[in-house]
């Protein structure tokens, strides 16, 4: 699976003061929009593919369709009408349409800067046990990702603790991600640990590695 439509291109614009200058910084305006596509290739690879292997998209027309017209909605930023197409279309449809039309709906929020209302919609389809773990635990690291500047990093670590380890697909995205919660909370020393981790795992994927490497260094100065 891969490690990789919701756009979250207007987070973490904002920096603690007290890290603004510091090395970390300057590696995140290096590499935050290439994380944040990673999450996006996340979205497209994992819920496109899975939705179109599990639940048949392809032979469903007409929600097809209606999913179809919400997305143009949504590229023509006309957020209101799109989010009220995405809901009315996670109502109507079952399966793969209702999980994509979430997730899309979740991601308006993120498009028009609304972080915190973007973190809660992804916790919110989180712990609904009618949708794939797979979907689930995405779910979580998508909201952890919109809730960094919005939330307490105490809760995006709790949130993103059972990712973490094992073989969960997004435990790689998920431990980046706590080890940017927890530098943000002022932890340097665990930051640069779970940075070092993803380094020196060799099951992480190319692109996490290199960030890892360098920040891993950065939060140990």
């Amino acid at each position: 699976m891969a490690e990789d439509d919701a756009s979250v291109s207007n987070l973490f614009k904002e920096i603690d003061d007290d890290l603004r200058q510091d090395k970390a910084t300057l590696l995140w305006k290096k590499y935050g929009n290439s994380f944040i596509g990673v999450i996006i290739a996340l979205i497209i690879s994992v819920a496109v593919f899975e939705g179109w292997k599990s639940y048949d998209l392809d032979q469903r027309s007409e929600l097809g369709e209606k999913y179809e017209t919400a997305l143009n909605l949504s590229r023509e930023d006309n957020f209101d009408d799109a989010s009220k197409a995405f809901l009315a279309l996670a109502g109507e449809a079952d399966g793969g349409y209702a999980v994509l039309s979430r997730f899309q709906e979740a991601g308006l929020f993120a498009r028009q800067g609304k972080a915190h209302e973007a973190a809660n919609a992804y916790f919110l389809l989180s712990k609904d046990n009618t949708v794939k773990t797979v979907y689930r635990d995405m779910a979580i690291v998508l909201g952890a990702l919109n809730g960094l500047d919005a939330l307490e990093s105490s809760d995006i670590i709790s949130r993103l603790e059972p990712l973490i380890g094992g073989t969960n697909p997004w435990r790689h995205s998920a431990t980046e991600i706590t080890a940017f919660a927890e530098s943000k909370a002022g932890n340097k020393v665990k930051a640069a640990q779970l940075m070092q981790s993803l380094a020196d795992d060799a099951s992480t994927p190319a692109g996490i590695r290199q960030r890892a490497v360098e920040f891993a260094k950065a939060y140990s100065n």
